[in-house]
């Protein structure tokens, strides 16, 4: 009678197999890095939030000739910032920024500035994670209006590492003075990089945890900013 051989796998071969699938999976991982992925999305969608801002504040000072910054109070005839004011800079929560209304509660704000008020941006607006009653400024989420006598920007701190090391790093600013405190505002400057007043961060400081920390006496560049470009 012929004697039927079942071949199989030996463990020594098992382990091999398994080994091989091990390092293909972290080469696999390493290359799509879906933290890394998750972040550049969501460096991009803090992009497009950073434009609507500013287009919207474009639009405001077409129609009425002033900018958010500049109007007044709802209840009072005393303006947020004298008209013709410059080099200022506010956090997104701050009223001025022109989304968030009024402080009626700490940390909580009116979700109806004036460029919501005036259709400018969409009243859902003010619900995105950019003014969420958490943010502060030199936090992650925050979002950032530079006003100069040249152009407006509209700034936030990248999550990315890409978008934080390399060619990227070069294309970040500065920012500086910025206004947390409704009714007071200090003279702000928002630089390139420049390698003297405004350096490229290092691979260290893009890993830092305080990364997106301003006005903190470091002068590496931590923010990308709408427009892209040389600031005028």
């Amino acid at each position: 009678m012929k004697q039927i051989m079942h071949k199989g796998f030996t463990l020594v071969e098992l382990l091999i197999v398994i080994a091989l699938i091990a390092i293909l999976s972290v080469a696999v991982l390493s290359t799509i890095n879906p933290i890394e992925q998750t972040n550049k999305a969501r460096d991009s969608k803090f992009k497009n939030d950073a434009a609507e801002v500013l287009n919207a504040v474009e639009r405001y000072y077409a129609s009425v000739q002033r900018y958010p910054w500049t109007d007044v109070y709802p209840d009072t005839e005393t303006a947020y910032v004298a008209d013709g004011t410059e080099g200022i800079s506010f956090v997104s929560v701050d009223p001025r920024f022109g989304i968030m209304g009024n402080e009626i509660a700490d940390n909580t704000y009116e979700e109806d500035g004036p460029l919501i008020k005036t259709s400018e941006l969409k009243g859902v607006f003010a619900g995105k994670e950019e003014f969420a009653t958490t943010v502060t400024s030199g936090t992650a989420d925050a979002m950032y209006i530079f006003h100069s006598a040249d152009a407006n920007y509209v700034c936030f701190c990248p999550k990315a590492s890409a978008n934080r090391t390399g060619a990227s790093a070069s294309e970040l600013k500065c920012l500086a003075g910025v206004s947390t405190v409704a009714g007071a505002y200090s003279d702000a400057t928002l630089i390139d990089v420049d390698g003297v007043n405004c350096t490229a961060p290092t691979e260290s400081e893009a890993s830092g945890s305080d990364f997106c920390a301003v006005d903190d006496g470091d002068t590496y560049a931590n923010l990308m900013c709408v427009p892209e470009g040389s600031i005028q």
